[in-house]
């Protein structure tokens, strides 16, 4: 006899290919291997709650949800497989299921799916109840997430002036006694840890969402910066290469990569823009057309034919364009595809998918785009309170950037300048025959660092500051992964400035200190 267990693992095998092509489409979302379940169950839900207004038989419930590309969706395939090829009924599949997950938020609904299915409760009414329990939970432990990453960002800021100040007591200990070079890589090592483990902390806290369109055909802004990355990016830094190998250094190599990174990081940040309007705008549209065709009783072409335009906000021109295509005839489902594929948000997308495929079905219009529009605007609120989080901490970090870097530099230079000052009057007036002589430790003579160890010291620091400062807002922030060449592009910029004026303006403040005596 074949066992539910046995059907699972052949069936996840036979849809590897499926779950492949998914995973390539949401490269950006599953970056380290997270998935959004939270996100992905409170959509799942919303959608089987617009789909059972349709009134459609339960095996078709669950077909459409598992057609779904979530990482939520293989359950429901799996009940649904198990239903269909070894006549389980639906309640004894939930159960069946739901004995095969460790989280437990999970496994307590499909149970609870698994009472209402046999007890003879309807599919819609335990749906809606279930959709909205699930995105209060949804809210509530996002807005845990904010607190998490606002308390931990507080902490990043907290970690990198520990790391500047441990490279700055290493730096005056070398100039006061010869310490081993075991020791400094010892340290280094140290800043390198506290620096990537701030901002994988930032990363791991930070509220796990999808916000940029998985579709294959992405919005405008995105086309382009991905021709530009495609281009760019190679070019970028085969430029920073020729430019070290000039002599030029590397700070010039840092504002070189900086002027080909910026952009991208431009067109990203206006598409991050326009992402957060449209989500903001999504739900009135939604709850518009919805209304307009229940209350005229026609179709949503006719529908859009009526609706104010000026009431749509950014959405506007997609609108306009999805009107033109189902006047012409076009395939519907392709239509609102295009659309969803044009705002270049992942909310829509799966917002027009609610509202779409419920309306498609024979579901109500009304109700079905309030579930559509709460749905959408429930996300965008709690975006928009994750968006000030991240702001504020990225406006700390380029202040903190320039200042961590200025410290590291001003004591590098003095370090240089002293030190050499220090070794030349020990070296003229006072040998370590006279500092026996008076009863003087030679030990506590300033002794000359290898200036060269030095240099590479602070130059491996300032990398790791940069690519550490540059990832942690991307990490609070969210959002396409183009992003991070924004934050790149302002912290190279950043750290190739300080590298070219510091020594500068130290120079220019000790020039009486360094002049020959």
């Amino acid at each position: 006899m074949i066992s539910i267990n046995s059907l699972l693992r052949r069936n996840a095998k036979a849809s590897s290919s499926a779950v492949k092509e998914r995973t390539k489409l949401e490269k950006p979302a599953r970056f380290f291997g997270r998935e959004p379940v939270a996100f992905d169950l409170v959509t799942q839900l919303t959608y089987m709650s617009a789909i059972a207004t349709a009134g459609v038989s339960r095996a078709q419930l669950f077909e459409h949800t598992s057609n779904l590309n979530y990482s939520t969706s293989i359950l429901f395939r799996r009940i649904h497989w198990a239903a269909q090829r070894l006549n389980y009924d639906y309640a004894q599949a939930c159960e069946a299921v739901a004995e095969t997950l460790a989280d437990e938020n999970m496994r307590s609904l499909l149970l609870r799916f698994a009472s209402a299915l046999s007890s003879g409760e309807g599919e819609a009414p335990f749906l809606a109840r279930e959709m909205e329990i699930q995105l209060e939970l949804y809210g509530k432990a996002y807005e845990r997430d904010l607190e998490t990453l606002q308390r931990w960002t507080d902490a990043y800021v907290a970690l990198m002036v520990s790391a500047a100040l441990i490279v700055v007591i290493s730096l005056v200990s070398m100039m006061i006694y010869s310490m081993g070079a075991g020791l400094i890589v010892g340290l280094a090592a140290v800043v390198i840890g506290v620096t990537f483990l701030g901002s994988w902390i930032v990363y791991s806290v930070a509220p796990l969402e999808v916000k940029a369109c998985t579709l294959a055909d992405y919005s405008h802004e995105r086309h382009f910066a991905a021709l530009l990355a495609r281009y760019v990016l190679p070019v970028g830094l085969a430029a920073s290469a020729g430019v070290m190998l000039l002599g030029f250094g590397l700070p010039v190599a840092f504002l070189t990569m900086s002027i080909f990174l910026l952009p991208i990081g431009l067109l990203a940040a206006r598409e991050d823009v326009q992402i957060d309007r449209r989500d903001r705008d999504i739900s009135s549209v939604l709850r518009a057309i919805g209304s307009m065709v229940a209350a005229m009783g026609s179709t949503v072409g006719e529908g859009l034919a009526r609706l104010n335009r000026r009431s749509l906000g950014s959405l506007e021109p997609q609108v306009k364009r999805l009107h033109v295509r189902l006047r012409t005839g076009l395939r519907s489902d392709l239509s609102w595809t295009r659309f969803a594929a044009e705002s270049g948000s992942e909310m829509v997308t799966r917002a027009v998918r609610i509202f779409w495929d419920g309306l498609r079905l024979g579901g109500d219009a009304d109700r079905i785009s309030y579930l559509a529009s709460m749905f959408a605007m429930k996300v965008s609120l709690l975006r928009a309170s994750r968006k000030l989080v991240s702001s504020t901490f990225t406006f700390i970090m380029i202040p903190l950037h320039v200042a961590l870097l200025a410290i590291l530099l001003f004591v590098t230079e003095v370090l240089v300048i002293f030190g050499a000052k220090m070794v030349e009057v020990q070296t003229q007036g006072m040998n370590e025959n006279i500092a026996n002589e008076a009863g003087v430790s030679t030990t506590l003579l300033f002794t000359s660092p290898d200036m060269d160890f030095v240099r590479a010291f602070i130059v491996a620091v300032i990398l790791i500051l940069t690519v550490a400062n540059s990832f942690a807002p991307y990490a609070a922030a969210g959002g396409h992964v183009y992003k991070l060449c924004l934050y790149g592009s302002v912290m190279c910029f950043l750290s190739g400035l300080a590298m070219l004026l510091i020594p500068w303006i130290v120079q220019g403040l000790f020039a009486s200190v360094a002049a020959p005596m």
